[in-house]
């Protein structure tokens, strides 16, 4: 297989994952953002919403937006950054329960699924998706 060909069957491959989340988003009355969201800051203590729009490519006005209703719903809280201006978007004791009630059948569906591939094999992906994500930031960045 060429490199033209296992760039798209690698793209096939992500954009399926994505679907997937998708799926177990909506199966869990949640949208794809919201759990991207939720996972964002599980991850964290305490990241901006610009932060979460970069990484995980959300629309910086679809993270304020749930942002906002999480906050309304007492599921987190603002602290301040490094600077002034800069706003972190942390957990309160509540939003913590409730991200980690929805996302721990999440996690268990990841861990199984990579559970079910060898150790050499995950490290090797891990790995290689590194890679190949640091090679292409440099391509595109070099125009």
């Amino acid at each position: 297989m060429n490199a033209r060909q296992q760039v798209e069957q690698m793209c096939v491959c992500l954009c399926r994952q994505e679907a997937l989340y998708g799926e177990w988003a909506k199966a869990h009355g949640m949208s794809y953002n919201t759990v991207m969201t939720l996972y964002a800051l599980a991850q964290a203590r305490g990241c901006t919403q610009k932060q979460i729009a970069e990484e995980w490519l959300i629309p910086k006005q679809t993270v304020n937006t749930i942002v906002k209703e999480l906050e309304r719903q007492g599921y987190v809280r603002f602290e301040a950054g490094r600077d002034l201006k800069e706003k972190l978007v942390c957990f309160t004791e509540a939003g913590r329960a409730y991200a980690e009630s929805h996302l721990r059948d999440l996690y268990r569906i990841e861990e199984r699924a990579m559970e079910s591939l060898s150790q050499e094999l995950r490290q090797a992906m891990v790995e290689g998706t590194q890679a190949f994500t640091d090679a292409f930031a440099r391509e595109v960045h070099r125009g």
